[in-house]
């Protein structure tokens, strides 16, 4: 069985990890938050399998995992406030998506004033009449 202090242990480095997350994406720090997250799957793989062995009922017949519940609860406040953040990002990044995928199979032109002028061709500087 692990011990109670390993998973503690666990738990404290994922805090750790949140909180590096949350500050990666405040700052859109790409490379960083690339390497926090490579380093939460690591995190969350290891403590899902010490939960599993400490799943096993105590000396006293309860179930190591009581305590951790707690802690277990605020990972999980600390990955959804993440996710807040995370959240305008993606809907641009879509929304970006959208309108690329919309203009696939077209031939989107751009004037010299920079509206979209889509399947027409405009000369890139104004005529003069």
């Amino acid at each position: 069985m692990v011990s109670t202090d390993a998973g503690a242990g666990a738990l404290s480095a994922l805090i750790e990890c949140l909180e590096a997350e949350y500050r990666a994406l405040l700052a859109e720090d790409i490379g960083h938050l690339h390497a926090v997250l490579v380093c939460k799957q690591q995190l969350l793989a290891n403590l899902a399998a010490q939960l599993t062995a400490t799943d096993a009922p105590h000396e006293n017949g309860r179930r190591a995992t009581a305590p951790l519940r707690r802690t277990l609860t605020r990972v999980r406040e600390m990955n959804r406030r993440n996710a807040l953040v995370l959240a305008p990002r993606l809907a641009v990044i879509r929304a970006r998506l959208g309108f690329l995928q919309a203009a696939a199979g077209r031939d989107p032109m751009y004037a010299a004033d920079g509206s979209l002028t889509s399947g027409v061709f405009r000369a890139a500087y104004p005529q003069s009449a």
